[in-house]
Protein backbone atom coordinates (compact mmCIF):
# COMPACT_ATOMS: atom_id res chain seq x y z
CA UNK A 1 0.00 0.00 0.00
CA UNK A 2 2.89 2.15 0.64
CA UNK A 3 3.36 2.73 -3.57
CA UNK A 4 -0.49 3.30 -3.66
CA UNK A 5 -1.61 6.56 -4.30
CA UNK A 6 -3.96 8.01 -1.12
CA UNK A 7 -7.03 10.66 -2.33
CA UNK A 8 -10.83 10.90 -1.80
CA UNK A 9 -11.69 9.91 -5.14
CA UNK A 10 -15.12 8.81 -3.68
CA UNK A 11 -16.65 10.03 -0.85
CA UNK A 12 -19.68 9.01 0.95
CA UNK A 13 -21.41 11.64 2.90
CA UNK A 14 -23.97 11.51 5.74
CA UNK A 15 -25.43 15.28 4.70
CA UNK A 16 -28.02 14.97 8.06
CA UNK A 17 -28.68 11.93 10.66
CA UNK A 18 -32.75 13.29 10.35
CA UNK A 19 -34.52 10.09 9.10
CA UNK A 20 -38.15 9.68 8.52
CA UNK A 21 -37.98 5.63 8.85
CA UNK A 22 -36.13 3.86 12.23
CA UNK A 23 -35.19 1.26 9.71
CA UNK A 24 -34.12 -2.35 11.42
CA UNK A 25 -30.59 -2.73 9.87
CA UNK A 26 -29.37 1.05 9.69
CA UNK A 27 -25.47 0.85 10.43
CA UNK A 28 -26.00 4.47 12.02
CA UNK A 29 -29.23 4.17 14.31
CA UNK A 30 -30.79 7.65 12.11
CA UNK A 31 -33.24 9.11 13.51
CA UNK A 32 -33.36 12.93 14.99
CA UNK A 33 -30.98 15.51 13.27
CA UNK A 34 -27.75 15.94 15.33
CA UNK A 35 -27.27 19.27 17.03
CA UNK A 36 -23.94 20.21 15.31
CA UNK A 37 -24.49 19.22 11.71
CA UNK A 38 -22.53 21.38 9.64
CA UNK A 39 -23.73 24.39 8.09
CA UNK A 40 -24.37 25.25 4.66
CA UNK A 41 -21.58 27.27 4.61
CA UNK A 42 -19.27 24.78 6.06
CA UNK A 43 -20.69 21.75 3.46
CA UNK A 44 -19.86 24.13 0.52
CA UNK A 45 -16.32 24.68 1.75
CA UNK A 46 -15.97 20.60 2.54
CA UNK A 47 -17.03 20.18 -1.20
CA UNK A 48 -13.65 22.90 -2.30
CA UNK A 49 -11.96 21.42 -0.11
CA UNK A 50 -12.76 17.83 -1.33
CA UNK A 51 -11.83 19.05 -5.00
CA UNK A 52 -8.73 20.38 -4.14
CA UNK A 53 -7.66 16.59 -3.03
CA UNK A 54 -8.68 15.27 -5.72
CA UNK A 55 -12.21 13.94 -5.44
CA UNK A 56 -13.86 12.64 -8.27
CA UNK A 57 -17.58 11.34 -7.10
CA UNK A 58 -19.22 12.40 -4.02
CA UNK A 59 -22.54 10.68 -2.78
CA UNK A 60 -25.14 12.84 -0.70
CA UNK A 61 -26.48 9.77 1.59
CA UNK A 62 -28.15 10.40 5.50
CA UNK A 63 -30.55 9.45 7.64
CA UNK A 64 -32.46 10.80 4.39
CA UNK A 65 -30.21 13.29 2.38
CA UNK A 66 -33.62 14.94 1.22
CA UNK A 67 -34.73 16.18 4.50
CA UNK A 68 -31.69 18.18 4.38
CA UNK A 69 -32.37 21.71 3.03
CA UNK A 70 -29.67 22.45 0.57
CA UNK A 71 -28.77 19.02 -1.08
CA UNK A 72 -29.76 20.80 -3.94
CA UNK A 73 -26.93 23.47 -4.00
CA UNK A 74 -24.87 20.91 -2.27
CA UNK A 75 -25.25 18.69 -5.65
CA UNK A 76 -24.72 22.00 -7.51
CA UNK A 77 -21.42 22.78 -6.05
CA UNK A 78 -20.20 19.63 -5.99
CA UNK A 79 -20.58 19.91 -10.44
CA UNK A 80 -18.99 23.30 -10.74
CA UNK A 81 -15.85 21.72 -9.25
CA UNK A 82 -16.06 18.87 -11.35
CA UNK A 83 -17.32 16.16 -9.46
CA UNK A 84 -19.82 13.65 -10.60
CA UNK A 85 -22.30 13.67 -7.89
CA UNK A 86 -24.53 10.69 -6.85
CA UNK A 87 -27.90 10.28 -4.18
CA UNK A 88 -29.25 7.72 -2.09
CA UNK A 89 -32.95 8.47 -0.26
CA UNK A 90 -35.21 6.04 0.65
CA UNK A 91 -37.52 7.54 -1.91
CA UNK A 92 -40.41 8.50 0.81
CA UNK A 93 -41.06 11.75 0.07
CA UNK A 94 -39.88 11.28 -3.98
CA UNK A 95 -42.44 13.09 -6.37
CA UNK A 96 -42.58 14.51 -9.52
CA UNK A 97 -40.99 17.86 -8.03
CA UNK A 98 -38.40 16.41 -6.52
CA UNK A 99 -37.33 14.01 -9.76
CA UNK A 100 -37.57 17.42 -11.66
CA UNK A 101 -35.14 18.33 -9.88
CA UNK A 102 -32.78 15.47 -10.38
CA UNK A 103 -33.10 16.16 -13.80
CA UNK A 104 -31.93 19.43 -13.61
CA UNK A 105 -29.07 19.33 -11.66
CA UNK A 106 -28.23 16.05 -13.64
CA UNK A 107 -27.08 13.23 -11.19
CA UNK A 108 -24.62 10.59 -12.50
CA UNK A 109 -26.75 8.48 -10.74
CA UNK A 110 -29.30 8.01 -7.75
CA UNK A 111 -30.21 5.39 -5.57
CA UNK A 112 -33.65 4.25 -3.99
CA UNK A 113 -33.55 1.74 -1.07
CA UNK A 114 -35.75 -0.91 -1.89
CA UNK A 115 -35.53 -4.38 0.55
CA UNK A 116 -38.41 -6.85 -0.05
CA UNK A 117 -42.38 -7.49 -1.07
CA UNK A 118 -44.62 -4.96 0.90
CA UNK A 119 -44.82 -6.62 4.16
CA UNK A 120 -41.37 -7.49 4.74
CA UNK A 121 -40.00 -3.85 3.24
CA UNK A 122 -42.62 -2.35 5.51
CA UNK A 123 -41.25 -4.41 8.77
CA UNK A 124 -37.91 -3.27 7.81
CA UNK A 125 -38.36 0.48 7.06
CA UNK A 126 -40.82 0.33 10.50
CA UNK A 127 -43.44 2.12 8.27
CA UNK A 128 -46.47 1.00 6.92
CA UNK A 129 -46.72 2.84 3.80
CA UNK A 130 -42.88 3.17 2.66
CA UNK A 131 -43.15 0.10 0.19
CA UNK A 132 -45.71 2.02 -1.95
CA UNK A 133 -43.85 5.37 -1.51
CA UNK A 134 -40.65 3.59 -2.77
CA UNK A 135 -42.40 1.87 -5.46
CA UNK A 136 -43.97 5.22 -6.89
CA UNK A 137 -40.62 6.72 -6.52
CA UNK A 138 -39.30 4.36 -8.96
CA UNK A 139 -41.64 4.48 -11.51
CA UNK A 140 -41.53 8.12 -11.33
CA UNK A 141 -37.35 7.71 -12.13
CA UNK A 142 -37.99 5.52 -14.82
CA UNK A 143 -40.92 7.77 -16.42
CA UNK A 144 -38.98 10.30 -16.27
CA UNK A 145 -35.69 8.36 -17.64
CA UNK A 146 -33.76 9.38 -14.58
CA UNK A 147 -30.70 6.86 -14.38
CA UNK A 148 -31.15 5.42 -10.35
CA UNK A 149 -30.93 2.04 -9.13
CA UNK A 150 -32.52 0.08 -6.29
CA UNK A 151 -29.68 -0.87 -3.48
CA UNK A 152 -31.42 -3.71 -1.38
CA UNK A 153 -29.48 -4.75 2.16
CA UNK A 154 -30.14 -8.47 2.43
CA UNK A 155 -30.25 -10.14 5.86
CA UNK A 156 -31.86 -13.58 7.26
CA UNK A 157 -34.52 -11.33 7.12
CA UNK A 158 -35.55 -10.85 3.25
CA UNK A 159 -32.74 -13.68 1.68
CA UNK A 160 -35.73 -15.69 0.64
CA UNK A 161 -37.28 -13.24 -1.14
CA UNK A 162 -34.46 -12.33 -4.03
CA UNK A 163 -36.67 -13.29 -7.01
CA UNK A 164 -39.23 -11.64 -5.77
CA UNK A 165 -37.55 -8.28 -5.52
CA UNK A 166 -36.37 -8.74 -9.09
CA UNK A 167 -39.51 -9.13 -10.22
CA UNK A 168 -40.81 -6.08 -8.41
CA UNK A 169 -37.64 -3.49 -9.74
CA UNK A 170 -38.53 -5.01 -13.47
CA UNK A 171 -42.21 -3.97 -12.78
CA UNK A 172 -41.15 -0.63 -11.67
CA UNK A 173 -38.74 -0.01 -14.67
CA UNK A 174 -35.51 -0.74 -12.91
CA UNK A 175 -32.54 -1.37 -14.78
CA UNK A 176 -29.86 -1.59 -12.55
CA UNK A 177 -30.08 -3.72 -8.98
CA UNK A 178 -27.16 -3.03 -6.45
CA UNK A 179 -26.79 -5.84 -3.81
CA UNK A 180 -25.32 -5.55 -0.31
CA UNK A 181 -25.21 -7.35 2.80
CA UNK A 182 -26.27 -5.94 6.03
CA UNK A 183 -23.79 -6.22 8.83
CA UNK A 184 -23.93 -5.94 13.07
CA UNK A 185 -23.48 -2.01 13.16
CA UNK A 186 -25.91 0.28 14.45
CA UNK A 187 -29.58 -0.66 14.83
CA UNK A 188 -28.92 -3.80 13.42
CA UNK A 189 -29.41 -7.07 15.31
CA UNK A 190 -26.80 -10.08 15.01
CA UNK A 191 -29.60 -11.95 14.82
CA UNK A 192 -30.84 -10.33 11.48
CA UNK A 193 -27.34 -10.53 10.23
CA UNK A 194 -27.32 -13.20 7.11
CA UNK A 195 -26.15 -16.16 8.12
CA UNK A 196 -22.90 -18.81 7.49
CA UNK A 197 -24.35 -21.29 6.31
CA UNK A 198 -27.15 -19.08 4.41
CA UNK A 199 -24.21 -17.17 2.18
CA UNK A 200 -23.02 -19.78 -0.36
CA UNK A 201 -26.62 -19.99 -1.59
CA UNK A 202 -27.05 -16.13 -1.56
CA UNK A 203 -23.99 -16.15 -3.61
CA UNK A 204 -25.37 -18.75 -5.93
CA UNK A 205 -28.74 -16.68 -6.31
CA UNK A 206 -26.19 -12.94 -7.17
CA UNK A 207 -24.42 -15.05 -9.62
CA UNK A 208 -27.56 -16.52 -11.32
CA UNK A 209 -29.16 -13.32 -11.86
CA UNK A 210 -25.49 -11.53 -13.58
CA UNK A 211 -25.64 -14.86 -15.80
CA UNK A 212 -29.69 -14.07 -16.61
CA UNK A 213 -30.15 -10.11 -16.17
CA UNK A 214 -33.57 -10.04 -17.57
CA UNK A 215 -33.35 -6.60 -18.18
CA UNK A 216 -32.14 -5.62 -14.65
CA UNK A 217 -28.43 -5.64 -14.17
CA UNK A 218 -26.72 -6.52 -10.85
CA UNK A 219 -24.48 -4.76 -8.81
CA UNK A 220 -22.07 -6.70 -6.66
CA UNK A 221 -22.00 -4.68 -3.29
CA UNK A 222 -18.05 -4.76 -1.85
CA UNK A 223 -18.96 -6.81 1.13
CA UNK A 224 -19.29 -9.88 -1.07
CA UNK A 225 -17.44 -13.09 -2.67
CA UNK A 226 -13.82 -11.97 -2.58
CA UNK A 227 -12.00 -15.20 -4.38
CA UNK A 228 -12.31 -19.15 -4.60
CA UNK A 229 -14.80 -20.15 -7.21
CA UNK A 230 -18.04 -18.74 -6.71
CA UNK A 231 -16.22 -15.67 -5.87
CA UNK A 232 -14.26 -15.36 -9.14
CA UNK A 233 -17.09 -15.82 -11.01
CA UNK A 234 -19.17 -13.92 -9.16
CA UNK A 235 -16.77 -10.72 -9.78
CA UNK A 236 -16.51 -11.86 -13.54
CA UNK A 237 -13.01 -12.92 -13.25
CA UNK A 238 -11.56 -9.51 -12.23
CA UNK A 239 -9.32 -9.48 -9.40
CA UNK A 240 -11.02 -8.25 -5.98
CA UNK A 241 -8.64 -5.38 -4.43
CA UNK A 242 -10.15 -5.16 -0.82
CA UNK A 243 -11.27 -2.34 1.09
CA UNK A 244 -10.25 1.31 -0.25
CA UNK A 245 -11.23 2.95 3.32
CA UNK A 246 -9.19 5.82 4.09
CA UNK A 247 -7.18 5.19 0.64
CA UNK A 248 -9.64 5.79 -1.99
CA UNK A 249 -12.42 6.38 -0.12
CA UNK A 250 -14.08 8.58 2.64
CA UNK A 251 -16.72 8.49 4.98
CA UNK A 252 -18.02 12.44 6.16
CA UNK A 253 -20.77 12.65 9.00
CA UNK A 254 -23.45 15.42 9.70
CA UNK A 255 -21.65 16.90 12.33
CA UNK A 256 -17.83 16.85 10.74
CA UNK A 257 -16.69 13.62 11.74
CA UNK A 258 -14.11 11.91 9.30
CA UNK A 259 -14.16 8.01 8.54
CA UNK A 260 -12.44 5.96 6.21
CA UNK A 261 -15.83 4.78 5.20
CA UNK A 262 -19.10 6.00 6.46
CA UNK A 263 -20.08 2.53 6.92
CA UNK A 264 -17.54 2.32 9.71
CA UNK A 265 -18.37 2.56 13.74
CA UNK A 266 -17.10 5.33 15.80
CA UNK A 267 -14.37 3.72 16.63
CA UNK A 268 -12.61 4.67 12.97
CA UNK A 269 -13.14 8.15 13.10
CA UNK A 270 -9.91 9.69 12.15
CA UNK A 271 -10.77 13.79 13.50
CA UNK A 272 -12.97 16.37 12.88
CA UNK A 273 -13.39 19.52 10.35
CA UNK A 274 -13.84 21.88 12.89
CA UNK A 275 -10.65 20.93 14.65
CA UNK A 276 -8.44 20.52 11.90
CA UNK A 277 -9.37 20.90 8.10
CA UNK A 278 -9.72 17.73 6.08
CA UNK A 279 -6.65 18.12 4.18
CA UNK A 280 -4.68 18.18 7.74
CA UNK A 281 -6.81 14.93 8.20
CA UNK A 282 -6.80 13.20 5.38
CA UNK A 283 -2.65 13.53 4.89
CA UNK A 284 -1.76 12.67 8.64
CA UNK A 285 0.88 10.27 8.16
CA UNK A 286 -0.26 8.85 11.05
CA UNK A 287 -4.22 8.24 9.80
CA UNK A 288 -6.30 5.55 8.48
CA UNK A 289 -3.89 2.84 9.61
CA UNK A 290 -5.86 -0.12 9.02
CA UNK A 291 -5.31 0.41 5.13
CA UNK A 292 -2.70 2.54 4.04
CA UNK A 293 -0.04 -0.02 6.80
CA UNK A 294 -1.87 -2.86 6.33
CA UNK A 295 1.00 -5.84 6.61
CA UNK A 296 -0.14 -9.80 6.90
CA UNK A 297 0.03 -8.85 10.49
CA UNK A 298 -2.74 -6.68 10.51
CA UNK A 299 -4.68 -9.98 9.95
CA UNK A 300 -5.56 -12.76 12.10
CA UNK A 301 -7.38 -16.25 11.80
CA UNK A 302 -7.30 -17.91 8.65
CA UNK A 303 -7.41 -14.28 6.95
CA UNK A 304 -3.75 -14.44 8.41
CA UNK A 305 -2.95 -17.58 6.49
CA UNK A 306 -4.47 -17.09 2.77
CA UNK A 307 -2.88 -17.23 -0.06
CA UNK A 308 -5.29 -14.33 -1.24
CA UNK A 309 -4.28 -11.75 1.76
CA UNK A 310 -2.34 -9.62 -0.53
CA UNK A 311 -5.19 -8.73 -2.69
CA UNK A 312 -8.34 -8.61 -0.87
CA UNK A 313 -6.68 -7.68 2.80
CA UNK A 314 -9.12 -9.40 4.64
CA UNK A 315 -11.80 -7.70 2.45
CA UNK A 316 -14.66 -5.38 3.62
CA UNK A 317 -13.52 -3.66 6.96
CA UNK A 318 -16.83 -2.85 8.58
CA UNK A 319 -17.60 -6.69 7.75
CA UNK A 320 -14.76 -8.22 9.00
CA UNK A 321 -14.88 -5.98 12.10
CA UNK A 322 -18.46 -6.19 13.69
CA UNK A 323 -18.32 -9.75 12.91
CA UNK A 324 -15.10 -10.98 14.75
CA UNK A 325 -13.88 -7.40 16.17
CA UNK A 326 -10.48 -8.11 14.06
CA UNK A 327 -9.62 -5.52 10.79
CA UNK A 328 -9.14 -8.31 8.68
CA UNK A 329 -10.69 -12.08 10.19
CA UNK A 330 -13.40 -12.16 7.48
CA UNK A 331 -15.79 -15.18 8.27
CA UNK A 332 -17.64 -13.79 4.99
CA UNK A 333 -15.33 -14.96 2.39
CA UNK A 334 -16.97 -18.03 -0.22
CA UNK A 335 -12.75 -19.06 -0.44
CA UNK A 336 -12.56 -20.07 3.23
CA UNK A 337 -16.09 -22.00 2.91
CA UNK A 338 -15.35 -23.61 -0.32
CA UNK A 339 -11.39 -24.24 1.01
CA UNK A 340 -13.17 -26.02 4.04
CA UNK A 341 -15.33 -28.14 1.50
CA UNK A 342 -12.02 -29.03 -0.63
CA UNK A 343 -12.54 -27.06 -3.56
CA UNK A 344 -9.68 -25.87 -4.76
CA UNK A 345 -9.62 -21.96 -6.32
CA UNK A 346 -9.91 -20.92 -10.10
CA UNK A 347 -7.65 -18.38 -10.41
CA UNK A 348 -7.65 -15.99 -13.77
CA UNK A 349 -4.37 -15.46 -15.58
CA UNK A 350 -4.52 -11.96 -14.43
CA UNK A 351 -4.89 -13.10 -10.60
CA UNK A 352 -2.42 -15.37 -10.87
CA UNK A 353 -0.04 -12.63 -12.51
CA UNK A 354 -1.19 -10.18 -9.25
CA UNK A 355 -0.53 -13.41 -6.96
CA UNK A 356 2.89 -13.81 -8.25
CA UNK A 357 4.30 -10.20 -7.38
CA UNK A 358 3.73 -12.01 -3.64
CA UNK A 359 6.30 -14.55 -1.57
CA UNK A 360 3.15 -17.43 -1.70
CA UNK A 361 2.63 -18.37 1.73
CA UNK A 362 0.18 -21.45 1.16
CA UNK A 363 -0.74 -22.84 -2.16
CA UNK A 364 -3.60 -25.01 -2.80
CA UNK A 365 -3.11 -28.26 -2.31
CA UNK A 366 -5.11 -31.84 -1.53
CA UNK A 367 -3.59 -31.05 1.88
CA UNK A 368 -5.08 -28.43 2.87
CA UNK A 369 -8.02 -28.46 1.06
CA UNK A 370 -8.82 -31.32 3.28
CA UNK A 371 -9.35 -33.83 0.94
CA UNK A 372 -10.55 -34.51 -2.88
CA UNK A 373 -9.07 -31.01 -3.93
CA UNK A 374 -12.20 -30.66 -5.99
CA UNK A 375 -12.17 -27.79 -8.52
CA UNK A 376 -14.85 -25.72 -9.61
Amino acid sequence: MAEFKFFPQNTVWEITFACNMRCLHCGTSAGNRRPDELTDDETYAVIDELAELGGEMLTLSGGEPLLRKNWREMARRAIKNGMKIYLISNGYIVNEKIVEDFVDIKFDNLGISFDGTEKTHNHIRQRPDSFQRAFKAMKLMSEAKVRYCAVSQISNINVGELDDIRRLLIDAGCKLWRIQMTTDTGRMSKDFVLDLDKYPAFIDKIIEFKQNPNGIQVDVGENIGYYGCKGTTLWDGMPYLGCYAGTRILGLESNGNVKGCLSMPEEFVEGNIRNSSLKEIWNNPEGFKYNRKFTRETASGECYHCRYLPLCRGGCTTTSFSATGQRADNPYCIYRMEKKQGIAPCDTEMIVELLQRFEPIEEPTEANLGGGGQGC
